[in-house]
This record gives C-alpha cells, structure tokens and sequence, in this order.
C-alpha cells in the first residue's frame, strides 16, 4: 500500500523533463546515454534475432523511445504500465494529441543511426500505427496483465 501511494505521486511530464531533455538527453556524443541507448536497441533489433507479430513492452512508463527500433520488427506493439497515468502519457502521444513530449529528435537519432534514409516523421508515423495497445500491468500479480 505505502509503495503504491508514492507512486501515485508520480508526475510523468516532471519525469520526461528531467531525463529526457538536455542535459540528460545529449546527443552530441555517442558516448553519453541516450544515444548509447538509442544505439544499443538499434543494433540489437537490426540483428534480426528478435521480431514478430506482437511486443509487449513491459513496464514501459512514459516513454516510446525503446519502441523505436522495434517498431520495424513487430506488426502490434503493446505498451503496458502500473500507473494510469504513465498509460494516459502514452496515449496521448499515439493519438497525436497537442502538447505531449516532443520525441522527434529521439526518432531523427534513431533514423540517422539506422541508416536507411527514412524521413523521421515515416518512423513516427509507423510507430503510432503499431502501438494498437496500452494495457495496465502488475506484475507482483499472478496474471500481471
């Protein structure tokens, strides 16, 4: 009960500001974390290993970040997160909405690291076509979804 009221406390855009914004989000250097990240997935799913009809991305908070790469790889995409309103956040973004977290350079980063030339809003745009669920997840939970 007490860890499930502090994370009621949670405010997602204070979360997507302070770390995925700069200075945290820097992409000057491939050595800093975000684009070490973006490339880590980028190589992992270039692989070819890992594809398929669905993903489920566990415990994906705010975020679509590490959906970016994956998106070329899976037809259904399924977010999920503990709290409505990590699971609302990402709404908001699929539907396009005014006012969400600005992930372009995230994309374009992605896009330029891929190498296949494809204007960054085709990638956002088949991002958003994929995500066809946001689900609530526990998994302390038995049948966490």
């Amino acid at each position: 009960a007490a860890l499930r009221e502090g994370y009621e406390r949670f405010d997602p855009r204070a979360y997507l500001q302070n770390n995925y914004l700069p200075p945290r989000a820097d992409f000057s250097s491939e050595e800093f974390v975000v684009p070490w990240k973006l490339r880590c997935l980028a190589e992992t799913f270039a692989s070819g290993e890992i594809r398929g009809r669905t993903l489920i991305d566990v415990g994906s908070g705010p975020t679509i970040y590490q959906l970016l790469s994956a998106c070329d790889h899976f037809e259904e995409i399924v977010a999920t997160d503990y709290l409505a309103v990590n699971r609302e956040e990402l709404g908001r973004w699929a539907r396009g909405e005014p006012g969400t977290f600005d992930w372009s350079p995230f994309i374009q980063h992605v896009c330029k690291i891929e190498g296949h030339g494809e204007p960054w809003q085709e990638k956002e745009r088949r991002l958003r076509g994929r995500l066809r669920r946001i689900l609530p997840i526990d998994v302390h939970r038995p049948d966490p979804l």
